[in-house]
């Protein structure tokens, strides 16, 4: 009796066990996936092959490991069948680079696939991936192995004793081959291999099962694993990855199956909020397969959570399909790719967040000569007067796109706040706000309205109208709310300095001051804020700016005590400074008391030219010509010697070009 007759019978006892439901067929140590972000891209890995996930799929990826790392990983099949039955699938893994890399990263997986207890399989596996020296002629490959200890095993039904014969009816002899061996174990082996071809494209191959091993429970039967060819090529950016794979397997008809599958995912990074993934795949091939994808993941910090969603199209029918759920750890600390990564994107933000950004949606000038006399309505804040002249107007402005957005902004405030002005008193600090984000907004400068708007409504919580309008505008500049609390009595500038603290105190020193700059740009004399923003600036390493900071506390403080420390600070911070420029603001044209003027605009002009020059060099990082980025942040350092943002960045992308 050879092994598919032997297969036939055991899967006919497991359908009686099950009710006669319509359980799918499988063969022996089947191509599940791992984990829950391959399976999320529909297993289109062999040439991402960047993560731990590479255990399984590419043993040569595991090279791309750079500290220690664990998964933990379950996966239900086809949940959902009517009969009941219950394929699952729990697996973990870890991965530790050797001597910081340079001899490989090692890595071992634990496998086990069951079916309603009836059937179960096991693997054990080793593995190895390693990358050549980038000295070394073979610098574009790495390559990996993996040992593999496959078992699988299942259990003596009744069946056993009352065998079934043709027809599916049970004639109450013993079964020879349920009641023979019920578990048989081998070994098998991958391997792998990948080759950068470019800084973003990176073509993979691996052979899976490569022994073929037999894992027929009688001794006598063969029953090999069949050997799996994938081919693979992905491209990757700083966040987006592309990935195209094609599968080679000898069918259990003796003909060839191919399927091809094509995937993406996306990440969309923050420094505070963790970073969220999105990711889908489609994949067609022989008999009819077809097959969607798609998964979400968050990171942040250490922990990341994956999961993704299988659907077999025109199959198995009566299912909710795969569902699988991940979670890695991640050992030690940042990597210099991450920390080069987080640091580029806080440059963004911070770019983002200057007091000159404008909004890439496209609004009309205020300054354009057709609007001037919408422009001084505006500035008497009739925003209903100015809103109902813009409409009447509109024949001879349009088409201009321009016009179509203020034309949006402006009947949007108008609905809300059809006039600002106050007549007979002075306005309270949060209409102070509304009033000057309400013309940041008009004016194109998303971001500081929005500081402005959510910090006004921190303290006035109870006013509606004004909480709709922060969601409202939130909408049009798809710019978040940063909504404060209601415990914060002093509202945004409180939860700001809070949100500072917590950052220091974990060693986050860039973004503590970016905290703190969000608002001292709003609240530039906060005495609080002006203390910390110099701590933040001297751990930085920022000692001229430090002692601008603390300088400046020392004459708003009126504690004796407190101005002898601040000044025993400023020498110190100047100690440090040496002969470094000393640090001015960008004031966009505003005197500094005890400034001269030339100083002050060479100061203004330095610091306009430092952020354009770090954005080129973000820009030329994230398409990967690191060469022109480490010449742009040397610019910096000929303008501002001590600038520790530029000499972080530069030293950063030498490693990474090692």
């Amino acid at each position: 009796m050879n092994s598919l007759k032997k297969d036939i019978k055991l899967l006919a006892a497991a359908a009686l066990l099950l009710a006669g439901g319509n359980l799918p067929a499988f063969a022996a140590f089947e191509d599940l996936g791992f984990g829950a972000r391959g399976p999320g891209m529909g297993d289109a890995f062999t040439g991402v092959a960047d993560d731990i996930s590479s255990i399984y799929y590419n043993p040569a990826g595991l090279s791309a490991i750079e500290r220690p790392k664990a998964i933990a990983a379950h996966s239900m099949f086809y949940s959902g069948l009517s009969d009941g039955s219950n394929l699952g699938l729990s697996a973990a893994a870890f991965a530790v680079p050797l001597s910081n890399g340079r001899g490989g990263t090692i890595g071992g997986l634990w496998h086990q696939f069951s079916l309603s207890g009836v059937y179960s399989e096991k693997t054990a596996q080793v593995s190895w991936g390693y990358r050549f020296d980038r000295r070394s002629r073979y610098e574009k490959f790495s390559v990996g192995a993996s040992l593999k200890y496959l078992s699988h095993g299942f259990t003596r039904l009744d069946e056993t004793y009352n065998a079934v014969e043709a027809g599916l009816l049970q004639n109450g002899n013993t079964d020879p081959v349920l009641a023979g061996a019920n578990s048989r174990a081998a070994l098998d082996a991958d391997v792998g291999a990948l080759y950068r071809l470019t800084k973003r494209w990176t073509l993979g191959a691996a052979l899976l099962n490569a022994m073929q091993a037999n894992v027929a429970f009688s001794s006598g039967d063969t029953d090999k694993i069949p050997m799996k060819t994938r081919l693979g090529a992905s491209y990757k950016s700083l966040w987006l990855v592309l990935a195209a794979d094609a599968r080679i397997q000898k069918a259990p008809d003796g003909k060839t199956d191919k399927q091809f599958i094509f995937a993406a995912e996306k990440v969309f990074p923050s420094l505070d909020r963790g970073d969220v993934g999105v990711r889908a795949s489609l994949g067609a091939g022989d008999r009819e397969f077809k097959q969607a994808t798609a998964g979400l993941s968050y990171k942040i910090q250490k922990i990341q959570l994956d999961y993704g969603f299988s659907l077999p199209i025109g199959t198995v029918k009566e299912t909710a399909g795969n569902h699988k759920v991940a979670l890695t750890y991640h050992f030690g600390s940042a990597t210099q790719s991450e920390i080069a990564e987080a640091e580029l994107l806080e440059q963004y933000k911070r770019l983002r967040e200057a007091k000159d950004y404008k909004s890439p949606r496209e609004t009309a000038s205020l300054n354009d000569p057709r609007l001037a006399d919408v422009k001084e309505l505006i500035k008497a804040e009739n925003y209903y007067g100015a809103n109902k002249l813009l409409l009447e107007r509109a024949n001879e402005l349009l088409p201009d796109s321009s016009v179509v957005g203020l034309t949006k902004r402006l009947s949007t405030v108008s609905a809300f706040y059809p006039s600002l002005a106050v007549e007979g008193r002075q306005k309270n600090r949060w209409e102070q706000l509304l009033s000057g984000g309400v013309k940041d907004f008009l004016n194109g400068q998303d971001r500081r309205a929005m500081k402005q708007l959510a910090y006004a409504q921190s303290l006035n919580q109870q006013d509606s109208a004004l909480s709709n309008f922060l969601d409202r505008i939130g909408e049009i500049t798809r710019v978040t709310p940063d909504r404060v609390p209601a415990d914060f009595s002093r509202g945004w500038v409180e939860y700001k300095l809070t949100e500072s603290d917590e950052l220091y105190t974990k060693k986050r020193y860039s973004e503590a001051l970016r905290k703190l700059d969000e608002m001292l740009e709003l609240e530039p004399n906060e005495l609080i804020g002006l203390k910390k923003s110099g701590s933040c600036n001297y751990m930085l390493g920022s000692y001229a700016r430090a002692a601008y900071d603390w300088n400046k506390a020392s004459k708003l403080e009126s504690d004796p005590l407190e101005k002898a420390k601040l000044s025993k600070m400023i020498e110190e911070a100047r100690l440090k400074q040496g002969k470094a420029a000393t640090w001015q603001p960008p004031v966009n044209g505003a005197a500094v008391p005890g400034v001269e003027e030339r100083e002050e605009t060479k100061a203004e002009k330095d610091a306009r030219a430092i952020e354009k020059l770090y954005q080129l060099g973000a820009d030329y990082y994230a398409k990967g010509e690191y060469g022109k980025a480490a010449d742009t942040f040397r610019k910096i350092l000929t303008i501002d010697p001590q600038n520790t943002q530029a000499k972080k960045a530069l030293e950063r992308i030498i490693r990474l070009s090692r």
